[in-house]
């Protein structure tokens, strides 16, 4: 009966859902949150923690979420296109990933 109860404790032990431990920020990735940004016609844009605000120019569909949180890397382009939205810096996604 003992070895049972270790038996079952130990398939228990391995069973545990195993949490993602990939370090982004070592990788490059910096936090965002998708945000909806009704001002001025602005669509979705990505909040960095701290104010500063990205206009994304190429977020995919499965990623325009308001409130969702995210792993992004970008490009800053270096002549920034003109816009009626002047809320954030216009930038390319080079990989975005939930967290």
């Amino acid at each position: 009966m003992k070895n049972l109860i270790v038996l079952f404790v130990l398939l228990l032990a391995g069973c545990k859902s195993a949490k993602n431990t990939t370090d982004y920020a070592a990788q490059g990735y910096v936090k965002a949150t998708v945000i909806k940004y009704e001002v001025e016609s602005c669509g979705y844009l990505l909040q960095l923690e701290g104010e500063k605000k990205l206009m994304p120019q190429n977020l995919s569909e499965g990623f325009k979420k308001d409130g969702m949180a995210v792993w992004v890397k970008y490009e800053t382009l270096k002549k920034q296109p003109m816009s009626t939205c002047m809320a954030g810096q216009v930038v390319t996604i080079t990989d975005i990933k939930k967290q």
